[in-house]
């Protein structure tokens, strides 16, 4: 059942005064909490940092519970999910499953952070921030289940100063699929560290963790630089006490958090994901023909108890493409004539990987065959040749021809060291010009070879 709406995103048309009284005092109210208390110390400012991490706003009193405040419970596994790519928010009790936010500023678009590489350092430095929890950080959404999201780009309604923003969840008792922010992209001054930081601390508040004076713990207020970390020491909360009790429990003083401790008691300790995913080639099916030229999809279905991280293509036992969203696959354009075995392997977040059974696709006349056509007619003429000069049986190769002393020279196919083609394919050893497929160790691949190179370079994401 779909959560009833607290505030109306942005875009809405409003029908009453009282409405757009309620949404703008929400609004204004969610602004002055990301900025409140926060005026960074001197010493880090003069080193071009302290920036903010915006003051967690309280999850609504009506908001849908879980459990009654303060009440026991076991630990539970967590998830986070890092959104990097992006969605478009609607306000609402916070519900991330269906992309409605709490934080009113936040509907509507919120862009992707951007690719290359410091994404993936972002996304291994946060999971190396939790890994003393059993809780599972991906950046593919889970397909079911509760989870955090942390929409993490450059979307910022709150300045360039506030670094990000979170509801704040006591003892994760009411709504379990927030959605936290991290204002960071890929062309920011920010380092992987300090990216880091920001998603981990987001996502802490919406688990009831609050503002604690210390630099070196993840839930210091402002950006010290370094690589904090969540900290085993009872540290003094800043910026006002909301989750008290929370904080008492570990600490034996509301105004005093343990981040690790109180992670500990949510999660429990780091449990080792030894479940493989699994994975299957759902089209084509095993024994497809298609005409030379053809263009087909090749469409997978993988599944992890966690969460898959990606899906790699492998054609006659070569890896030609990666995929790491769902839905997995990949569009083959004019694919080349010949036979090509494919199979997918899946990894998940942990590093456990499975592997497809593998489908056997036939391309036009199979041209992988007709090379060796040419060639054993070949060695069949070289050897009568051979055989009318005075020589013994012909070599079936072609090579040298019998024990007559007649020998054939293998004009059409030399099954030597070197792999050499036959004529027209433009792969033979003398043509340099033709070797653009070749192999690492300097010889050109064989016929079959050089169309696993040009159906990798055919193949496209499916989107």
């Amino acid at each position: 059942m779909r959560l009833p709406i607290r505030f109306s995103a942005t875009a809405c048309v409003i029908s009453t005064g009282l409405v757009v009284a309620a949404t703008a005092l929400a609004s204004s109210a969610s602004t002055a909490r990301a900025a409140e208390g926060l005026q960074a110390p001197a010493d880090l400012v003069a080193r071009g940092l302290g920036q903010s991490r915006g003051m967690p706003i309280p999850v609504p009193a009506d908001a849908p519970r879980l459990r009654a405040p303060n009440d026991p419970q076991f630990a539970t596994q967590g998830r986070i999910f890092v959104n990097f790519d992006g969605a478009q928010l609607v306000g609402g009790f916070d519900d991330s499953t269906s992309d409605v936010t709490q934080i009113e500023e936040c509907a509507g678009n919120f862009a992707a952070y951007g690719g290359g590489a410091k994404r993936d350092a972002t996304l291994q430095a946060v999971r190396d921030d939790w890994a003393p929890y059993d809780v599972i950080i991906t950046d593919v959404r889970p397909g079911s289940g509760n989870y955090t999201m942390c929409m993490t780009g450059p979307s910022n309604p709150f300045g360039g100063g506030v670094l990000g923003i979170a509801p704040l969840d006591c003892d994760d008792s009411q709504t379990p699929n927030n959605i936290v922010y991290a204002f960071h992209s890929a062309d920011d001054q920010f380092d992987a560290s300090t990216q880091a930081t920001t998603i981990g601390q987001e996502a802490a508040h919406s688990y009831g963790l609050e503002h604690v004076d210390e630099p070196g713990d993840v839930m210091n207020p402002y950006n010290a630089g370094g690589d904090p970390s969540f900290t085993d020491v009872c540290i003094g909360v800043v910026g006002g006490v909301v989750c008290g009790a929370q904080h008492a429990a570990e600490c034996g003083s509301q105004s005093s958090q343990n981040s690790h401790r109180e992670l500990l008691t949510l999660f429990g300790p780091s449990m080792p994901d030894s479940q493989s995913p699994t994975v299957t080639i759902t089209a084509p099916d095993d024994g497809d023909s298609f005409d030379e030229g053809a263009t087909f999809e090749i469409l997978v279905d993988a599944s992890d108890d966690v969460a898959i991280d990606h899906v790699v293509l492998y054609n006659n036992a070569e890896a030609i493409e990666t995929d790491g969203s769902t839905p997995y696959g990949w569009t083959v354009n004019n694919a080349p004539a010949g036979t090509y075995e494919f199979y997918v392997e899946a990894l998940d977040a942990a590093g456990n990987v499975s592997m497809s059974d593998t489908v056997t696709v036939t391309v036009g006349g199979a041209a992988a065959d007709s090379g060796g056509d040419a060639a054993d007619s070949a060695a069949d003429s070289a050897a009568d040749s051979a055989a009318d000069s005075g020589g013994g049986d012909g070599a079936g190769d072609g090579g040298e021809a019998g024990t007559g002393g007649g020998s054939a020279e293998g004009g059409a196919f030399d099954d030597g060291a070197d792999g050499s083609l036959p004529p027209g394919y433009g792969l033979d050893g003398d043509d340099a010009e033709g070797c653009v497929c070749g192999s690492a160790g300097g010889g050109p691949r064989p016929f079959w070879a050089m169309a696993i190179v040009l159906l990798g370079l055919a193949a496209r994401r499916r989107r």
